[in-house]
């Protein structure tokens, strides 16, 4: 078995989530049973099956909040303008769907106040338990930090508001398991939103144009074939690289 081989079958067998000591786990036995459900269809096949590689390395939580969280970088130059589009309010359950080094944890925290409820959601076990320590030591008390699985959120049916996930989707390396996964997730009137890098030939840089899976037109095309109804695209915030879309069930 490869190093790599090891490293992903570790992933999946912990795709159980944990919630922190002392509070109250959000699985109940249908996701508990997801992902394994998932691992058994004919249509687990990864569409890109090294993309979160880098992540498993021992230096990935130092690695990686210096690089997803610098202030040049788009979507944390436009952090409050994102999350003020979500339309959040108090008492909201939010998802953040590959919440990565916790770069949007405090201001979803804050949106959604006390009565409200933040699900950070990684399938990396170091993320996670960054992600843990940093809702503890931000006095963050609405924030339960969920370790996912690369085919499953491991949330309850109907218990999110909002998803949300912010350059994340071309990390997904089975997209349409997780959306259902996702579709599950979210409450009969509640919304998905998607930030994500474009790719646009003549505009995105090589490095992106070669990093980015999807284009906006297939991405749309995934998510639409598993249930989701395009409610409408952000466009009063003026993206350079990304895009926003809101979808509904």
């Amino acid at each position: 078995m490869t190093a790599r081989t090891f490293a992903l079958a570790l992933v999946l067998l912990l795709g159980c989530a944990k919630a922190t000591p002392g509070a109250t786990s959000p699985e109940s036995s249908s996701a508990a049973n997801e992902g394994e459900a998932a691992a058994r269809s004919d249509e687990l096949v990864s569409v890109r099956p090294e993309v979160n590689d880098k992540y498993l390395l021992p230096d990935a939580v130092e690695t990686w909040t210096a690089n997803l969280e610098r202030e040049r970088r788009e979507v944390i130059a436009k952090r409050d303008a994102i999350v003020a589009a979500l339309e959040l309010g108090p008492g909201m359950v939010v998802a953040d769907i590959g919440a990565g080094t916790g770069a949007f944890m405090e201001a979803l925290s804050g949106a959604v106040g006390e009565r409200g409820t933040v699900y950070a959601v990684d399938i990396i076990p170091a993320f996670v338990t960054h992600l843990r320590e940093r809702a503890a030591s931000g006095g963050l008390a609405n924030v339960v930090v969920i370790e996912g699985s690369p085919t499953a959120t491991n949330l309850p049916e109907r218990s999110v508001d909002l998803l949300f996930t912010c350059d994340v989707y071309h990390h997904i390396e089975y997209p349409s398991v997780y959306l259902r996964s996702l579709h599950r997730t979210l409450r009969d009137d509640g919304r998905l939103v998607i930030v994500e890098f474009d790719k646009v030939p003549g505009k995105t840089s090589a490095a992106m144009m070669k990093h980015v899976r999807q284009d906006k037109a297939t991405l749309l095309a995934e998510v639409l074939a598993e249930g989701f109804v395009l409610e409408r695209e952000i466009e009063t915030i003026e993206f350079e690289e990304n895009y926003m879309l809101v979808f509904h069930k």
